[in-house]
């Protein structure tokens, strides 16, 4: 069953966990990011992300200001709501859930997409891969458009040098299906990655899911290095959590490689 106090918090909050005070804290007062401003580009970037991973959000940042990007947060960025309310209904298969998840999701999208619309914006940047599908349902109910994070650095960067050996795995992305008719484009990752001099990738099986135990067993038999590379946000999570545990392999988000790439130029 839907919980209604958590759409309480995220039309309240924007977020459905706590305030969001933790949250502007890390992008704006400890990390920098402009917030509410008018810019080209208004960048999404999750409920929980920042406080995860803000290593990470300091490497996107970085490579924004790197690049001359033209961007801003919103002032009150809505849950796209897969994680409180979509992904249950998923694991429940509750199909009534699934349905008023996504009618929720639509408003809350909607919300983000007027802001950034007032905001003088022309494109809307996801950084989280669970709001992907929802975004993708209601690309059409904007005239922004609507890129990945990925997108937005490959339109700026012309390459870089890195020499060092990576494992690379996108993610599977089975949950979306349930969410999404709509193909995810990960081509912009790999054009990234194939800009930099030096860097020598190892791909990893795309229709593995990492949390699914047998799948994760074949990912990690196949590691050759020890670093691997992953664009998407729970796969981060839950390969960094596995691989902590079994040895000296670092899991590292997109950006912070293609900024220690950009760097060397």
């Amino acid at each position: 069953m839907i919980d209604d106090k958590l759409v309480d918090n995220i039309r309240a909050y924007g977020t459905y966990k706590d305030s969001g005070e933790g949250r502007r804290r890390v992008l704006v007062e400890n990390i920098g990011f402009r917030i509410g401003e008018r810019a080209e580009h208004v960048i999404i970037t999750g409920c929980i992300q920042p406080e995860g991973m803000p290593h990470v959000f300091r490497a996107l940042k970085d490579l924004l200001d790197y690049f001359q990007v033209d961007y801003t947060l919103l002032s009150k960025e809505y849950c796209c709501s897969w994680v409180p309310l979509g992904q249950p209904a998923v694991m429940a298969k509750n199909e009534e859930d699934i349905t008023k998840a996504k009618e929720l999701s639509r408003d809350f999208i909607l919300e983000n997409f007027r802001q950034a619309e007032a905001l003088g914006a022309k494109s809307i940047v996801l950084f989280c891969a669970a709001c992907e599908p929802n975004y993708a349902n209601y690309a059409g109910a904007t005239n922004l458009e609507v890129i990945s994070y990925s997108e937005l650095l490959n339109r700026y960067f012309n390459g870089g040098k890195l020499y060092l050996e990576v494992s690379y795995y996108p993610g599977c992305y089975r949950f979306r299906r349930r969410i999404t008719e709509k193909p995810l484009d990960t081509e912009p990752a790999l054009r990234l990655l194939n800009k930099i001099e030096g860097l020598s990738v190892n791909h990893l099986d795309s229709k593995l899911c990492c949390y699914i135990q047998p799948h994760l067993e074949q990912l990690i038999a196949g590691l050759t290095t020890r670093t691997l590379i992953t664009i998407c946000t729970g796969c981060y999570y839950n390969l960094r959590s596995e691989l902590q545990e079994r040895g000296d392999c670092q899991v590292k988000m997109l950006p912070e490689v293609v900024l220690e790439a950009a760097r060397s130029e």
